[in-house]
């Protein structure tokens, strides 16, 4: 999923580089590394032990869902403060594109 996020981010930001300029594709590319950020971050959370109790399993996917929404919402607003010049409506569709990685993650591994 991570790779696939990667992958819609940087395509993104290369067709955005060849359409609208560098500004486009900086601002895309930051707001796909911000979903990139949360999920490898879940994955960390989440995915830490092999084997465990159903309860654990599902409290280690809540605490993980709690960390990447913190982290999301911390990371876009340090974006905010500390890049303001940002091309914002682009820094939201680089974040939406990675998102939907998980939408396309399912069509993919539908057999």
């Amino acid at each position: 999923m991570i790779r696939l996020q990667l992958a819609i981010t940087v395509v993104l930001a290369v067709a955005l580089l060849l359409i609208l300029g560098q500004k486009a594709a900086i601002a895309s590319g930051l707001g796909g590394l911000i979903a990139i950020l949360g999920s490898v971050l879940y994955a960390m959370i989440a995915f830490s032990v092999k084997f465990a109790p159903p309860a654990e399993i599902m409290r280690r996917h809540f605490a993980a869902e709690m960390a990447k929404l913190c982290v999301t919402l911390l990371s876009f607003a340090a974006l905010f403060v500390l890049y303001r010049q940002a091309a914002w409506l682009w820094v939201f569709v680089g974040y939406l594109a990675a998102a939907s990685a998980y939408w396309f993650g399912l069509l993919i591994n539908r057999r």
